[in-house]
């Protein structure tokens, strides 16, 4: 088979038209690259050069192969630049979900600043769970997952799987504006016993993590109201048809409801890039290091009711 090295040797030989200049271009002694030549010769069965004492001149199977040599020389060179931007992340292949709230809050920036900088790489995002995304990153569908964790319900990976933080956010309580506790800057989570209670399907990590909360503050919620859109709960409580608990980055502006923080720092939820642990993905620092970036620049509110309840 045909080598760079003996490819360099012929092309050239045939552009300079001497071995010794060849040779120095090279790096290469004059016997060094008359042996390429001889042993590329022997191999293909075919004289490429006419030899004498004062010069080298290709024969016309010579001169196509330098021909040629010049093309496969200049792919050779094209692949490996191209193989350079993979290993510096400059090229490459990103398929990368996320649940909906991180999605909504976090990824818009993300992608935005990440394809400015690297428009070359090939960039696919999809919306979905943990349940979903999770499987689709083990099973290769998917490189990089954007998944939470609450605090209460935590959740035990694929071991194959690596996790990196990103995000603690806090838990806040939401109540209707009119609602007796509203003005209170401090409540205890039991006084919210005998409301009516918005909250997730039934089965779903949000739905586990209000029934454990209100088990710390010594009752069981009474849920009238189950959705998975972010969007309805805030709209329920606007009009007075119960409470609800949702996650910081799910928090959407609004005067018509009032909001404590929960005080437990164990109500939390905690947001995390999962990957395959042997998948060697350049890209990967480089986009949980926005994500961070995004989490952080978050507009955080430090000045909310806080509301208490037992030990978790």
């Amino acid at each position: 088979m045909l080598t760079p090295i003996q490819l360099q040797a012929v092309r050239e030989v045939v552009v300079t038209g001497s071995l010794r200049t060849a040779a120095k271009r090279l790096g290469f002694t004059p016997s060094a690259v008359s042996q390429q030549i001889s042993s590329l010769e022997r191999t293909l069965g075919v004289q490429l050069f006419e030899r004498s004492p004062r010069s080298v001149r290709p024969t016309a199977a010579g001169a196509q192969l330098a021909r040629k040599a010049a093309r496969l020389l200049a792919d050779l060179e094209a692949a490996e630049d191209e193989m350079r931007s993979f290993a510096t992340a400059h090229r490459g292949r990103l398929h990368l979900g996320s649940f909906w709230s991180a999605g909504f809050r976090l990824l818009p920036a993300v992608l935005a600043e990440f394809l400015r900088d690297r428009p070359q790489v090939d960039v696919r995002y999809e919306e979905g769970d943990p349940e979903v995304t999770i499987p689709a990153v083990v099973e290769g569908r998917l490189d990089l997952a954007v998944v939470f964790e609450y605090g209460m319900v935590p959740h035990t990976l694929p071991k194959d799987l690596d996790m990196t933080l990103i995000l603690e956010e806090p838990l806040y309580v939401l109540v209707p504006t009119s609602h007796r506790l509203a003005g209170r800057k401090r409540i205890q989570f039991g006084e919210l016993s005998a409301e009516r209670w918005i909250s997730y399907s039934e089965g779903r990590d949000a739905a586990r993590n209000l029934t454990h909360i209100c088990a710390a503050g010594g009752f069981h919620p009474d849920v009238l109201f189950r959705t998975n859109d972010y969007n309805l709960p805030f709209e329920l409580v606007r009009k007075g048809l119960g409470v609800a608990i949702v996650p910081e980055l799910a928090m959407i502006e609004s005067h018509d409801v009032h909001v404590f923080k929960l005080g437990n720092p164990a109500h939390v939820r905690r947001v995390f890039a999962v990957r395959r642990t042997a998948d060697p993905n350049p890209l990967f620092s480089h986009v949980i290091s926005r994500l961070r970036t995004a989490a952080e620049a978050l507009d955080r509110r430090t000045d909310l009711p806080t509301a208490l309840s037992g030990p978790s």
